[in-house]
């Protein structure tokens, strides 16, 4: 029985060869144990101090983030699979999208050919303003790497509930504090129960932060009393960080099982 491991093609998996029989799957098939709420508000809190030290355009304030979350990934996919990212020995991968070449946050490899994508979203200021292109950006990006038809394409969002609004060329006095509510959950939310489309990621996860400005202390937002109890379930359960790595979890595991299966 020839070993193979499975991707994601819509709804549809297939399957091409890659790991030799024998492979040892016995990874942890719970991905939410790999996950650790302390060590994201840790990663989240550095990435941040970055952002203030270099600013906005520098990739320094993604890596601390982009490190843990790749951290997470080689864990639940085992030691038979590697993780590109931008890190500090590390760069992001470079996929051949159905349109055009992206340079993924995360990518899980097999043999340096990609298996799963993660891309990554820590929004600090200026939200409301730039929140359609975030949108049509997160949209644009996963067709264009699930439109292959064989490769799945997760997506994970940190937002702050208090995020500050700065003018043009000024960032160190914020203009306004634009407070995150329900109408902007409301676009993600349907994006996540859309029927199976290449624009819709095979996993979501939303993670909704408080930050303070001065001190630069990170902690996950009490979201109850902040947005509608439907919202609050929601963001707590479906659409938590939890959820999305024990998902991600439970289609390794798929793909393992398929393997096996032949």
């Amino acid at each position: 029985m020839s070993s193979k491991i499975f991707s994601f093609s819509d709804t549809v998996l297939v399957g091409y060869p890659l790991a030799e029989e024998g492979t040892e799957y016995g990874v942890d098939g719970n991905g939410a144990s790999h996950y650790d709420e302390q060590q994201l508000v840790d990663a989240l809190g550095k990435s941040f101090a970055m952002y203030k030290q270099h600013g906005a355009r520098s990739p320094k304030k993604l890596k601390p983030i982009h490190q843990y979350i790749a951290e997470v990934l080689a864990a639940i996919w085992g030691k038979d699979f590697s993780t590109r990212y931008l890190g500090a020995a590390a760069s992001e991968m470079t996929v051949s999208g159905k349109y055009y070449p992206k340079d993924i946050d995360i990518t899980v490899t097999h043999g340096n050919q990609p298996v799963f994508c993660l891309g990554i979203k820590f929004v600090t200021s200026n939200y409301k303003q730039n929140a359609n292109n975030y949108f049509e950006g997160m949209m644009g990006e996963t067709a264009n790497i699930q439109a292959l038809g064989d490769l799945p394409y997760a997506q994970l969002l940190i937002l702050r509930h208090q995020t500050p609004y700065y003018p043009k060329n000024e960032t160190l006095k914020p203009k306004k504090i634009e407070v995150i509510n329900d109408k902007d959950m409301q676009k993600y939310l349907k994006l996540a129960f859309d029927i199976s489309q290449a624009h819709r990621p095979l996993f979501m996860g939303i993670q909704i932060i408080d930050l303070d400005e001065k001190t630069g202390a990170v902690t996950p937002t009490v979201l109850e009393g902040k947005f509608a109890p439907p919202i609050v379930n929601l963001l707590e359960q479906k659409l938590s960080l939890k959820n999305l790595f024990a998902d991600i979890a439970h289609y390794k595991n798929y793909c393992s099982a398929k393997t096996l299966l032949g």
